[in-house]
């Protein structure tokens, strides 16, 4: 809030130190918006939306949230929103190759955006254990999976072989050795899979921070939002 459009501070955020920080790190890494001066998060899960809407109000005036809803077939007016904002904040637009209603939150701030992609493009080495899974929860919650059982098929999905490289090394890092780099040609994506001998050991130190694991209730929750 003491930060304007245009500035060149770089306060915002404290990935390297605060847990809840480097979870939205790892989170806009997976479904993050970005363009010249703007940041946000795309997604369908309204949760992760109203997360990263929280986090952009804590460091920046509500006043400066936008959200667009791409809806799958016709616009609604009974559709219950993820954040409350006024209507001049959103925008409603059909999106005729979705099947689910989409959500875009955003704010326009270039210093903000430095920050994200700075962090984004440098080598994953937090020095801090707490942080380095606090970040692959974020990770986790925007493009992981996993087996109803919580430990067979846990696996992430990465865009490109850069990003995919750099959590494989911090995962390692971690003590995580089989864990294992696949490309899908058909899609041109990589996945990281985490050999189910080493699952419960990422699990239950990603689950303090996951919000997709919390609802499943596998461990004592901790409120990050």
């Amino acid at each position: 809030m003491g930060n304007t459009v245009g500035s060149s501070n770089s306060n915002f955020c404290n990935f390297k130190k605060d847990p809840h920080h480097a979870y939205i790190l790892g989170l806009w890494c997976a479904d993050g918006y970005h363009r010249s001066s703007s940041i946000g998060l795309s997604s369908i899960n309204r949760e992760m939306i109203r997360i990263f809407s929280k986090f952009l109000i804590t460091i920046l005036n509500k006043e400066r949230l936008r959200l667009r809803i791409y809806h799958s077939k016709i616009i609604t007016n009974s559709l219950v929103l993820p954040i409350k904002i006024s209507k001049d904040q959103t925008s409603n637009l059909v999106s005729k190759k979705s099947s689910h209603t989409a959500y875009h939150v955003y704010v326009n701030c270039r210093p903000l955006l430095r920050e994200f992609v700075k962090e984004k493009l440098a080598e994953k080495v937090f020095g801090n254990d707490t942080i380095s899974w606090a970040y692959l929860a974020g990770r986790f919650d925007g493009d992981g999976s996993v087996d109803k059982n919580l430990r067979n098929d846990l696996r992430i999905v990465y865009s490109n072989l850069d990003d995919a490289e750099k959590d494989y090394d911090l995962i390692k890092s971690l003590g995580l050795l089989s864990t294992k780099i696949y490309r899908y040609r058909t899609s041109n994506t990589y996945c990281i899979y985490i050999s189910r001998y080493e699952s419960v050991e990422f699990i239950k130190n990603i689950s303090p921070y996951s919000v997709k694991l919390q609802k499943l209730e596998f461990e004592p929750r901790r409120d990050l939002v």
